[in-house]
């Protein structure tokens, strides 16, 4: 009876000890874009066009220290912000996807509605989104915002400000 205890002490012990070792020294850290500028050029036609921005950096920098790498990534959150411009054309609904070197394009976020210059539009953010880590790897992202025209066409361009907050596991 005393051997069989020991033997579940044991396999007790050895578990919490597997476990711990799986979930490593991992911290939750915010990391924050700087404004983006989201362009779009004309022309432009009725229905689906796409405002792209590209974010290069260096993940040692942000993080402060060369030997932390990000294991896990998502966003949290998007702020798009319509510049004014002269014959603004109408606009609304926006889909926005992110991508890079080693990650395929993911869409990250939806806005449904009117889109107007100056005002601030916070995008929803889907509840399930592919892990980021590789994008932060890469050292550079690329953000894809695909709007609708309402009008027939548009021969300026279109730029949005963009701002996006990441939620990062770091180790």
């Amino acid at each position: 009876m005393q051997k069989l205890a020991s033997i579940k002490l044991a396999a007790i012990i050895f578990l919490s000890l597997l476990m711990a070792g799986c979930t490593g020294n991992s911290t939750v850290q915010e990391i924050v874009s700087p404004e983006l500028t989201l362009s779009a050029e004309g022309p432009l036609y009725a229905g689906a066009n796409s405002a792209t921005a590209t974010w290069e950096f260096d993940l040692a920098e942000i993080l402060g220290n060369s030997q932390i790498k990000v294991s896990e990534a998502k966003i949290t959150s998007v702020e798009v912000i319509v510049l004014p411009s002269e014959n603004l054309p109408a606009m609304e609904k926006m889909v926005f996807e992110v991508t890079s070197k080693n990650t395929p394009m993911t869409r990250v976020g939806l806005f449904e509605g009117a889109i107007t210059a100056g005002q601030t539009i916070a995008l929803t953010i889907a509840a399930e989104q592919e892990n980021l880590a590789s994008a932060f790897a890469d050292g550079k992202m690329t953000f894809v915002g695909d709007f609708d025209l309402i009008d027939e066409e548009y021969l300026g361009n279109v730029e949005f400000t963009l701002k996006v907050k990441f939620e990062a596991w770091i180790n």
